[in-house]
């Protein structure tokens, strides 16, 4: 009777132990100590799937295929791998390409194979890939050939590559873009009126793609490095090119003209007082301003100049000078350090005098009567030569005409007997006639 009591005290302490020790096997995969599947998807298989479905690569050109689907470890196959080989097992999910050089378009089926058997074939067209140039070709202003740089601040050039294919032939209608990777510059594309830091162009007939570096008039002296790429296949290549600090305007500004400009008076005692010059300022960065060392003695108009091809002008205001000469200079600073220069010096022409005064007549002699007075009588006279302008005065007579015409006759009125002199003033020169009247 004691056993049975102690047998049914022990039953559901065993009991206890049993389910403990069934849950920690269902805990351990079931008691056989396997880890859980790290691919698992809870029963349902998920479908495999690679993107690109279909894919174009270039030999050379790396490229990939991703995975999206399926359960992982994934392995990949190539039917030629001498076109396009790939790593049997796969690391992740991407899938990397590198096709081999071709001559002509292969296509080549990879297949990936999930840890669930699923597999899935890609067909990946292999294209001959395009040839580059080893670097970037880069065409420099010759003016800025003196300071050792390919390219000068303020100046423009140009970046050229030439794409082609197998066998080296030119290939045309090919789009390369050109980016700006370091250096102070900036690119135009042909026609283009706005420089930017990217730009694509089309390669003409004979595979050329060109573009044109503009360097800032502000750029310092530095290296620069440009990118040339294929846009269809991520081909590219990159360029080396100096750039140098340039404000010696002798280079890039001109002024046309450039001999000696002389003015010359009206004869052999006088400098020119009038007339005009005009000079024309061409090539670096408008406004231009104009300055000369003999400020007073000419006068400017058209000051600054605006533009490249716009023009100034001076004119002497009398003063005599030789060796007046200009500071041009752009708006970057740039001067101009041989500029033309003007002179204004006595005329070469002698001074022709003018033709001598005469009056006629020389002189009159009267006698008045009693029915013909001298008082109030008059005289007629012409004066002519000189200048041609002329004053006549003859008191107390009188003058009809004070600044009598040349060749018109004019009179003189005497006022009684006596003797009368006329004098006739033209220039520095002058000449006299008398009237004599006597009486009875």
């Amino acid at each position: 009777m004691w056993n049975n009591r102690l047998t049914a005290w022990l039953r559901p302490v065993f009991a206890l132990f049993a389910l403990a020790g069934a849950l920690a096997l269902a805990g351990c995969g079931g008691g056989n100590g396997a880890p859980n599947n790290p691919y698992s998807t809870g029963g349902v298989a998920t479908p495999l799937a690679v993107l690109p479905a279909t894919a174009t690569v270039f030999s050379g050109v790396p490229s990939t295929l991703t995975i999206t689907g399926g359960a992982g470890p994934f392995t990949a196959f190539s039917n030629n791998s001498a076109v396009l080989p790939v790593t049997q097992e796969v690391s992740g999910t991407t899938i990397p390409l590198l096709g081999a050089s071709v001559a002509a378009d292969e296509t080549v089926q990879i297949t990936i194979r999930d840890a669930n058997g699923q597999t899935v074939t890609v067909p990946v067209t292999v294209k001959p890939s395009l040839l580059l140039p080893a670097s970037i070709t880069i065409t420099g202003n010759p003016v800025c050939g003196g300071s050792g740089a390919q390219l000068c601040s303020g100046q423009d050039g140009t970046a050229t590559v030439i794409v082609t294919g197998i066998g080296g032939a030119s290939i045309a209608g090919r789009q390369v873009r050109f980016d700006v990777v370091l250096g102070t510059y900036s690119l135009l594309a042909t026609n283009a009126g706005v420089p930017a830091q990217s730009v694509t162009v089309t390669t003409d007939q004979n595979g050329l793609a060109a573009a044109t570096i503009r360097v800032p008039v502000n750029a310092a002296t530095q290296f620069a490095t440009i990118r040339a790429t294929d846009v269809a296949t991520g081909s590219n290549v990159l360029g080396q090119f100096t750039i140098a600090q340039f404000i010696n305007g002798n280079s890039v500004l001109s002024v046309i003209p450039t001999s000696v400009t002389t003015f010359l008076g009206p004869d052999p005692s006088h400098c020119a007082n009038g007339g005009t010059a005009t000079f024309y300022v061409f090539g670096g960065t408008p406004p231009y301003t104009v300055q000369t060392n003999f400020p007073t003695a000419v006068i400017f108009t058209g000051t600054p100049v605006l533009v490249s091809g716009g023009g100034f002008s001076i004119s002497p205001t009398g003063q005599c000078f030789t060796g007046l000469t200009f500071a041009i200079t752009d708006s970057a600073g740039r001067t101009l350090l041989t500029p033309p220069t003007v002179d204004n010096v006595f005329g070469t022409t002698p001074t022709t005098p003018p033709p001598a005064l005469v009056i006629n007549p020389a002189s009159y002699s009267a006698t008045g009567t009693v029915t013909a007075p001298c008082a109030n009588k008059s005289f007629s006279f012409i004066v002519s030569g000189g200048t041609g302008t002329y004053t006549a005065d003859a008191s107390p007579a009188t003058v009809s005409t004070p600044n009598p015409p040349e060749g018109a006759p004019f009179q003189v009125t005497i006022p009684g007997v006596g003797t009368f002199l006329l004098g006739v003033k033209s220039g520095s020169a002058t000449v006299t006639a008398t009237i004599t009247c006597s009486g009875v």
